[in-house]
Parts: structure tokens; C-alpha cells; sequence
């Protein structure tokens, strides 16, 4: 249809100059990389879903219902707001001259041409940047009245109008994908809507969470769900990947046999400039069957710096091209000599001219932001040519239009099933309970047996009752909680959680064990893309599924880059999301057991490496700590957005259940106040301090040594740290019981974990000298069997025991010290 792409390469050429401003004005950002990206961006939003493209409505940008559009490769977001840009402002001009409201977007959702200003700059810079120039009530700036100026980073976030990820670091973005795609399969939703699309080049796609994706995706069986478009230029940062990084020697490295090899369904268009291949192979990836679960590729050679009238590698007659790596930094200055060339084919195609872009670089703030403001409006003057706008907003509103509030689902999005009271703590079964569970599909009945908390004496450690907490999260939600961990499933009991088996989306859609190869970081991505969901209409209110990855706590890093982006963004959503669940299944110095590469000490310490509030941190020792203190972590996280992330902690060995009949606390679900006092101080004679514990094995010894530490004479408060953060929300009055401010001053640790970061947080200036941790001599365990490897990291009884009396025999001086210090201070 010659008409249409004439429209599409029009909207494209007005993409292209707008992020060429945006670079120019702001003297920061990338060039290359979008433009490269241009084309095919434009086509996916614009041919429509029936032909392939995306199914979106530009006035409810973020609608359940909507396609998902991920520009992984972040650094190319110019050509998004470029072109966001251009849709809004056809929308507000088609709703000024006609009042009609199919055309109105909200003023804070829209992306308007006055936004332009606002790339790369904070939101704090942008309340004064109009103000401060005196241009508040400037006619050129009229967009920015009450809404303001958005502030637009440099690389995209998933707040950013149709986008839905975070697009870096490199591999991060596009790497739960098939978490994004699985997710539609496992609530009930049509093959093929919504579908995921997900932009990204060659060398992010060599990134480890990137390749990860490659078995993730088949794994999961996606389809034609996910599409994703590789944008293959042979450019990266600074180099070239084909007789670059890889030499040309190596004949056999291609790209397109290396997703061919994973099973992926492959497509490749010579040209990923024309518009033309484009929607045509949109529309047959569109065709694609149904039932073959292959999830889709399509590579197409591209130009880095690509420029839409660019011939035989000229701009114009007198003016080269700048393509590849070397058009990947805005190393131009303002108005430079290129930037006029390119300009100058824009004038040249549509009449229009640029102000004072031949004049040179513009030193004045002042007068840079109206010509800035200027220049970007006479791109937009193209939508009042030919019909352009009025096409343009008619389109949207059509694609638009056909995004629906119903749609048909297995789940019942009205209602968050992690809301259920039977998952308070104070509603927890304290006894084994049989409950019945029916198949969503199939329709089969059968008994399942829970226990979250086990009699005195039995044994069993902390990791047995992983499993239950999630058998009862599934009980309870109908199959909403789901594990992805590798072959360690059944090692850090995840395997026993899903009551009806593996997931399979033809198959068995009631399963929550989701199959997963030994990847880290491509697991926890999938479960980010999970979690990251919601069938919700209503954004306040939640729909969707919460994920547990696990490995060794040894391990866990390689998932914390997803996570740490995936907490931003759940920070920034406008809707309510699901949580992400870390096991760090075999954690402490006993992993050691296995090799001293297993060594989970310092490794597990990086889940603390979040704004405090955003993450909550369980250490267990003892099986009955789990379900209380779990599900006290789930009732907040399902009712305070701010938790994105939780984050499970426990070693692998067995030990008897503990008694708490001889705790301070009996409390059997104590677990839930985040510390709890195992031993208080005896009455009527002196104190010698507070020892507070974390971890299995330090623990249990501890509790093994507290009658001879007795008979010794040495009076300590013993407390069992489970959680700083539950204990943070419990009331004044309790946490006043348990360790008063003061205490911080008077405190050692028992604990399985390192020096370097302690459980609880502002701890005294000799905490360190007395604490028994598993790095006591800043060294690497060597392994070995689990009683070696804690007697050589001093946590076995005698060395427990030798260390409390320590600190309980050094109390007069450690205070004398202290008061010493802060006479000094007195002068």
C-alpha cells in the first residue's frame, strides 16, 4: 500500500530529526543507535495488530491489555520519545480543532513536543529550567502549563509511555521476555494477545542474561507471543562485534544459526530500513501457528546512523555519512556542520526551515531553549501537511480503540488472592493440615498434606519448610505462586511448592514448577517478567503471580543486577505489582561442605544492597521461624507497594526443631516480630550484655552451650535475629523489650555470616572485636565435612562458648572504653 508507507516513512523522517534535535539542543545522548531502530519502531506502533503490529492505546498507554513493547537496547529510547512525541502532539492537535475527546490524553500521560526539553535532565532541574529564563508564560511553552516538562533519562524506563522495561543494563532489558510472555499463557489469555515485543542489537545480545533468554524462552514454550527484533548493525560502543571482537577468521559465528540452534523460530529481512519487509514480516510472524511454541526472532540488518534519504553512504552530494560505532556518542557540537546537513534534507523533503541552526552553537540558555522549542515545532508543522496528523491520530485512535477493558481470562482479575486472610500469620495453621485441591483444567481432585511448623524434637532444618510456606501460598491463591530454580529445585526445596507439578502451557497450565536450565540470572529475570504483570484493569488493585528463584546463597549475585532493576522499577510503577521471591537455598559457612566455591557467607550479604524499605531480608535457623516469619514478610509486601522484594535465607542442614517451651518466648510464631528473645537476663544479678544470633549452625550452638554459659556465671540477653526489617514495623513497646537503643553499645553476634555486614544495623565500636562470624580471620574457608567446616569458622560449641564468656568477662571494660571516647569528644 504505497499511500500508508508513504505515511510511515513521513512519521519515521519526523522521528529521525526529532531525536537529532533532542541530542543537538541537549549536547548529550546517543545518535546512531536509534536511528538504527527508527523504522522498524515506527512500523511495530503504527501497521496495526491485525497485520502484526502492536495493539496499544496511546491514552491508556500502560492497559493490562495492551501489547507489551520493550526497547531493550535503552540507550536508543530518543527514538521512542521521538516519536511518542509526535504521536501526542497529533492527538492534542486533532482534540483542539475538534473537541472530539477520542482524541484527548491525559496531560500526564502524553508525551508532547515541549517534553523535548526535558531529555536527560531531572525532574528537579526541570521545575525552575523555564522559570529561571523567564520563559514560564512564553506562547512557546504554552504545553508545559500545569503538566509541566517530563524529564526523559537517557537510557528508557519502563515508566516511559507504551514501554514496559527498564533498558539496561546491557542483556537486562530484553531478559525477561519470556517471563513477560509465559505470563499471558498461564492466566488464560489467547495465544498471541497480548504479545510481547522486544528490540535489541548484537552485542547486547551476547550478555549473559541475554543468552540466558535463548533456553528460557523454549523452555517456557512461549510461541509467537514473544517477538523480538534484532537489530544487527555490527556496531557497538566502540567496536564491531563481526571483525571485531569475534575476527572475521571465524566464519562459522553467525548470528542467525546461533538462535536457528536454540529452536527458535527464525525470520531475517535484508533491509530493517524498508518499510515495506518490515510490515511484511510482521504480518507473517503474525500468521505464524498457534501451536508451534517456538517463540520468534526476526534479524534485520540495519545501519547504524542510519538517515532515512541517505544514499551510497551520503547524506548529500558534499556530505558523508556517519554510520557505525562512530555514530554511537553525540560527539557533535551544537549546530555543527553535520547536524545542519541533516537538517537541511529535512527542509529539503517537506519545505519547512530551521531557525538559526546555520548561525552555530547557541551559548545563551536562554536563547537555546527557544530555538530548541522552535526547531522541534517546525517538525511537527509536517503533521499539518498532506493529512499527515489527521492520518496519524486516526490511527492511533483505531489501534487504540481496540484495546478492551473485558477480556477472557482463566483468573479473576477483580480480587488479590494474596490478600486471602488465611495468610495472616495469626490465621496459620499451627497443626499439619490435609486439604483438598482441585485442577483448574482437568477438574481431578486430590489431598495434599502441609505442615508449616513441626513438633519439638523432630528433625528438620529450616530449608523443609520452604516447601510448605509455598504449598499453602498455592493452596490458598489457586496456583499463584511459582518457582523457577534449575536442578536445585528440589535441592532448596522448591520442587515439593507446586501441587499439581510442572508447568506446561498446553499440558498442565495448574503447574507452578516452572523448567529452568542451571541460569542464575536468565531464572530470575523470567520471574521478574512474571511478577512484573497484572491482569488488572484497575491499577491499585493487583492480578497476577508472585515468583521464588533460588540457588546457593553462594550463587545468588548473578541474580542481583535483575533484581536491583526490577526494584526501581516496581518503584516507579503506577500499578500494583507482584513480588519477587530470592532463596537463597544453602547459605553459611556449611556450603563450604561441598567446596570452598560454595562458601555462602559474604555472597548472600548483596540482597541487602537495596534502598532500606524496599526489600525484606529473612535469615532462618529453626524450621518453626519459617512460616510465621515468611508470611509476616508476604501480608506486608501484599499490602505495601514499596516491598518489591523478598528475600529467604537458610542453610541446609537438619537439626531438631527447637523447644520453645524453654525460650523467653514461647511464642511459637515469634518469628514474625523480626527478633525475639530466646534467653533474657537473669534477675538480680549483674548483666554482662546482649548476644544476638543469626544463622543455623551458630545458632544452634549457641543454644547447646547457653546451660554451661550459665553455670559460668555470665548473664547475656540472647536473641535470635530473624529479620531487622519485622522488626522495624513492630510497635515501640516491643522493640523497647527486646533490644533498647542503648543496647547497640553492648551487643555481640553469633552469626554465620561475615563481618562485613552485620544483621542489625548502627552497632556499637566494639561489636566487631567480640562477634563470632564465619571470616574471624578475614580468610576463605577451605572446606571440607560440615562439623570441619564450622569448627574452623570458630562457630562450633567450644569456640561459642570461649567467645561469650570473652565478652561477658570484658563488659567493665568495654563501657570504661566507651566512656572514655566520649569524654574525649567532650573536650
Amino acid at each position: 500500500m504505497p499511500q500508508e508507507r508513504q505515511r510511515l516513512e513521513d512519521v519515521g523522517f519526523m522521528t529521525c530529526m526529532s531525536l537529532v534535535l533532542l541530542g543537538n539542543y541537549n549536547q548529550t545522548g546517543h545518535f546512531g543507535g536509534p536511528l538504527a531502530y527508527t523504522p522498524f519502531n515506527v512500523a511495530t506502533h503504527l501497521v496495526g495488530p491485525e497485520r502484526g503490529g502492536l495493539r496499544f492505546d496511546y491514552r491508556r498507554p500502560k492497559h493490562p491489555y495492551g501489547d507489551k513493547f520493550m526497547l531493550a537496547a535503552g540507550h536508543c529510547a530518543p527514538t521512542c520519545y521521538a516519536l511518542w512525541m509526535i504521536m501526542g502532539e497529533a492527538l492534542y492537535r486533532k482534540h483542539q480543532s475538534t473537541g472530539d475527546r477520542r482524541y484527548y490524553v491525559a496531560p500526564d500521560i502524553a508525551m508532547l513536543p515541549v517534553d523535548a526539553l526535558g531529555f536527560r535532565r531531572g525532574a528537579g532541574a526541570l521545575k525552575t529550567l523555564l522559570s529561571a529564563q523567564g520563559l514560564s508564560d512564553h506562547p512557546l511553552f504554552a504545553q508545559a502549563k500545569g503538566r509541566g516538562i517530563r524529564a526523559l533519562s537517557g537510557h528508557i524506563e519502563s515508566t516511559d509511555l507504551t514501554n514496559d522495561v527498564n533498558g539496561g543494563p546491557s542483556g537486562i532489558g530484553i531478559a525477561t521476555a519470556a517471563g513477560k510472555a509465559a505470563f499471558w499463557d498461564i492466566v488464560g489469555a489467547p495465544m498471541g494477545s497480548p504479545k510481547v515485543f522486544a528490540f535489541e542489537g548484537e552485542f547486547a545480545l551476547c550478555a549473559g542474561h541475554a543468552q540466558e533468554l535463548k533456553t528460557q524462552a523454549l523452555a517456557l514454550q512461549v510461541g509467537k507471543r514473544l517477538r523480538i527484533f534484532f537489530s544487527y548493525n555490527n556496531a557497538g560502543i566502540d567496536d564491531q562485534l563481526i571483525g571485531g571482537v569475534i575476527s572475521s577468521s571465524f566464519d562459522g559465528y553467525r548470528l542467525i544459526d546461533q538462535w536457528a540452534s536454540y529452536g527458535w523460530n527464525v525470520f531475517s529481512i535484508p533491509d530493517g530500513h524498508d518499510y515495506d519487509q518490515i510490515a511484511g514480516v510482521l504480518h507473517e510472524m503474525e500468521a505464524s501457528a498457534p501451536a508451534d511454541r517456538r517463540p520468534m526472532i526476526v534479524l534485520g540488518t540495519t545501519t547504524k546512523g542510519y538517515w532515512p534519504c541517505a544514499k551510497d553512504g551520503k547524506i548529500s552530494s558534499a556530505c558523508e555519512q556517519i554510520v557505525s560505532f562512530a555514530s554511537h556518542p553525540y560527539g557533535f557540537k551544537m549546530n555543527a556542520d553535520y547536524i545542519v546537513a541533516l537538517a537541511r534534507t529535512f527542509e529539503e523533503r517537506y519545505g519547512v526551515e530551521f531557525s538559526g541552526m546555520r548561525e552555530g552553537p547557541v551559548t545563551d540558555p536562554r536563547e537555546r531553549l527557544l530555538q530548541f522549542k522552535t526547531n522541534v515545532d517546525v517538525v511537527m508543522s509536517v503533521l499539518d501537511k498532506n493529512g499527515l496528523g489527521d492520518w496519524l491520530a486516526n490511527r492511533l485512535v483505531e489501534i487504540g480503540d481496540s484495546v478492551k477493558d473485558d477480556f477472557p481470562l482463566r483468573i479473576d482479575v477483580t480480587r488479590d488472592p494474596f490478600l486471602d486472610g488465611r495468610l495472616r500469620v495469626s490465621n496459620l495453621p499451627e497443626q499439619p493440615q490435609t486439604v483438598t485441591v482441585k485442577h483448574a483444567a482437568s477438574g481431578v481432585e486430590k489431598q495434599v498434606k502441609i505442615a508449616l511448623f513441626q513438633k519439638a524434637g523432630d528433625i528438620a532444618g529450616a530449608r523443609r519448610a520452604v516447601s510448605e510456606i509455598i504449598k499453602w501460598l498455592n493452596y490458598v491463591t489457586d496456583n499463584r505462586a511459582l518457582t523457577l530454580a534449575a536442578d536445585l529445585s528440589e535441592s532448596v526445596n522448591l520442587e515439593k511448592g507446586s501441587l499439581w507439578g510442572h508447568y506446561d502451557p498446553e499440558t498442565n497450565t495448574a503447574g507452578t514448577r516452572l523448567k529452568a536450565a542451571i541460569q542464575e540470572a536468565g531464572n530470575v529475570s523470567t520471574a521478574i517478567g512474571l511478577v512484573s504483570q497484572s491482569a488488572s484493569v484497575d491499577p491499585d488493585k493487583f492480578a497476577g503471580v508472585w515468583a521464588f528463584s533460588g540457588s546457593y546463597g553462594a550463587f545468588t549475585p548473578l541474580m542481583y543486577l535483575p533484581a536491583r532493576v526490577w526494584s526501581q522499577q516496581n518503584q516507579d510503577s503506577k500499578f500494583r505489582t507482584g513480588v519477587l521471591h530470592i532463596l537463597a537455598g544453602h547459605s553459611g559457612p556449611e556450603t563450604a561442605a561441598d567446596a570452598r566455591t560454595h562458601f555462602g557467607i559474604f555472597a548472600p550479604q548483596v540482597w541487602k544492597l537495596f534502598p532500606r524499605g524496599q526489600v525484606i531480608n529473612l535469615s532462618f535457623w529453626d524450621y518453626n521461624d519459617v512460616a510465621p516469619g515468611y508470611f509476616a514478610a508476604a501480608e506486608i509486601a501484599a499490602r505495601d507497594k514499596k516491598v518489591g522484594i523478598i528475600v529467604i535465607e537458610v542453610a541446609r542442614p537438619d537439626f531438631r526443631v527447637a523447644d520453645r517451651r524453654t525460650f523467653a518466648d514461647t511464642d511459637l510464631k515469634a518469628a514474625a516480630k523480626g527478633l525475639y528473645v530466646i534467653r533474657d537476663f537473669a534477675p538480680g544479678q549483674p548483666r554482662h550484655g546482649y548476644v544476638v544470633a543469626q544463622g543455623s549452625s551458630s545458632t544452634f550452638n549457641l543454644l547447646s552451650v547457653l546451660p554451661r554459659l550459665e553455670q559460668a556465671g555470665v548473664n547475656v540477653k540472647v536473641i535470635a535475629a530473624i529479620s531487622e526489617e519485622l522488626f522495624d514495623r513492630q510497635p515501640a513497646a516491643y522493640r523497647q523489650s527486646v533490644l533498647p537503643p542503648e543496647a547497640v553499645d553492648d551487643l555481640m553476634f553469633v552469626m554465620s555470616g561475615t563481618r562485613r555486614m552485620w544483621p542489625l544495623r548502627n552497632v556499637g565500636p566494639f561489636c566487631d572485636e567480640y562477634s563470632l562470624t564465619s571470616d574471624w580471620d578475614n580468610q576463605w574457608l577451605t572446606g571440607g565435612s560440615e562439623a570441619d567446616v564450622i569448627t574452623e569458622a570458630h562457630l562450633d560449641q567450644e569456640s561459642i562458648f570461649a567467645g561469650v564468656q570473652r565478652f561477658a568477662a570484658d563488659r567493665p571494660q568495654r563501657l570504661r572504653q566507651q566512656h572514655s571516647m566520649l569524654e574525649a569528644l567532650e573536650g
